[in-house]
């Protein structure tokens, strides 16, 4: 009889991401997201951080699908926790 051994491992990863402003100020939180903890970023640097294309998260702001705000000079900022939801469930 020959005895055959199974071997098995769980790996588990953690990420980190140090997210520096020019002013060297804080992102500003999401001010909908009920835990009060999400932060609100360009949509590029949103993009680049949650693995996204910012042409799609231009469509989710279009369509209402994720959480977002209008500064006063024209420019957006996004909600990161609500983009990684949205992205999810479109996938």
């Amino acid at each position: 009889m020959k005895k055959t051994r199974r071997t098995e491992r769980t790996v588990e990863i953690h990420e980190f991401y140090a997210i520096r402003t020019a002013s060297g100020s804080l992102p500003a939180l999401c001010a909908e997201c009920s835990q009060g903890d999400a932060i609100m970023l360009v949509p590029d640097h949103a993009g680049l951080l949650s693995h996204v294309p910012t042409r799609m998260i231009y469509r989710l702001v279009e369509t209402g699908s994720i959480h977002y705000r209008e500064e006063p000079n024209g420019s957006i900022v996004v909600c990161v926790r609500s983009l990684l939801a949205a992205h999810s469930q479109s996938s």
